[in-house]
């Protein structure tokens, strides 16, 4: 074998032995459930991807503002967004809740709700100085449709004249939100991109009219713009509501994801949320568990396979888990490992086309 020859080998067996690089490493938002967070990126580390934007649709008390309130949390307590501003606008105006008492004392010095947008215009103002600071930032927007536009409040003016006059007003038309914010997104979203920012949207259902509504009985507006640039579309809804009496105790939800570019799954994720309390997080990550079949048995007598050592009832376990931080981690992790063991058993067994 000639010297030229060795050296052409010898140069490909390099080319072999070179290990594959890695994948940049994705900064992930946490939502505070380890389900949601699996379904959504396939790691309990986070759900949504820094620099996107993603919109959570539901009916009233599905969980959308608590959701949202319970990221923030999580981003507040995590050095990796120790730098992020927290903003909180509340175009609603109906946020009642405790925010010291359900999402800690770290958020509410942090959390910012200076930010009341009330037209369409205005949040665009607001994110284009948010972007102009160069500072990244989670902005939670609830909710979209209670924004109105600036031609509305002109028509409404305008009408409110007449009206007075006795004259009459002009007919109902759109209020042009759509477009301005189909705009929006042409203008802001490299931008959220750019600064690892991300935008998170609260949407209210509708109920859907006409031939669809067999197929879609829900819908939500902000037309087809929402849709077309966010990174995760989420459906919340309420399964089954638990009371003491007269009132709710614990709020079943289940999260449909209907859109997910971060990696193309469409899962559901059910965690429970307790009232004066938030998402059980640790609950949900049981019943995973055992839907899953890495564990077995009713809820009285689950069988963990030597998580713990003998069979015990989920209000047990729970209580074990509260006062040990260690075991907490590690039952995430099981969940970790058990959810890639399910998509595993999901590849096909075919040769790889490319």
């Amino acid at each position: 074998m000639s010297k030229q020859l060795k050296k052409v080998l010898k140069g490909l067996k390099k080319v072999v032995k070179k290990k594959p690089q890695k994948k940049k490493d994705v900064l992930l938002i946490p939502t505070g459930s380890t389900t949601l967070n699996l379904e959504c990126s396939g790691t309990i580390e986070g759900a949504f991807q820094a620099g996107k934007l993603v919109n959570l649709i539901g009916d009233s008390s599905s969980g959308k503002t608590l959701i949202s309130f319970s990221t923030l949390a999580e981003c507040s307590i995590n050095p990796r967004f120790d730098d992020y501003r927290l903003i909180y606008d509340d175009v609603e105006a109906a946020n009642e809740f405790d925010l010291g008492k359900l999402f800690g004392d770290v958020l509410l010095k942090r959390l910012e709700l200076k930010y009341r947008s009330r037209t369409i215009e205005d949040f665009n103002d607001a994110i284009a100085r948010a972007l102009n600071e160069n500072i990244p930032f989670i902005y939670v927007l609830d909710s979209f449709d209670a924004l109105t536009s600036e031609a509305f409040l002109e028509k409404d003016t305008d009408n409110r004249k007449k009206r007075e006059k006795g004259n009459q007003i002009v007919g109902s038309y759109g209020d042009g939100k759509a477009k301005i914010f189909s705009d929006f997104c042409k203008n802001r979203i490299q931008d959220l991109k750019d600064t690892k920012s991300l935008l998170l949207i609260i949407s209210q259902t509708r109920d859907n009219i006409g031939f669809g509504a067999k197929f879609n009985p829900k819908v939500r507006s902000g037309g087809k713009a929402l849709r077309f640039y966010s990174c995760h579309e989420i459906w919340l809804d309420c399964t089954k509501t638990t009371k003491k009496g007269k009132r709710i105790l614990i709020t079943d939800v289940r999260a449909k994801i209907t859109k997910n570019k971060l990696t193309g799954d469409r899962g559901e994720a059910y965690f429970p949320i307790l009232r004066n309390y938030g998402i059980d997080d640790l609950d949900s990550c049981i019943t995973f568990m055992v839907d899953e079949g890495s564990w077995s048995g009713p809820k009285n007598s689950i069988n963990t396979k030597g998580f713990v050592p003998d069979k015990i009832g989920k209000a047990k376990l729970l209580d074990y888990l509260d006062d040990n931080d260690k075991k907490q981690h590690e039952l995430r992790q099981l969940c970790q490992e058990t959810y890639e063991s399910v998509l595993k058993d999901l590849e096909p067994n075919r040769k790889s086309k490319y």
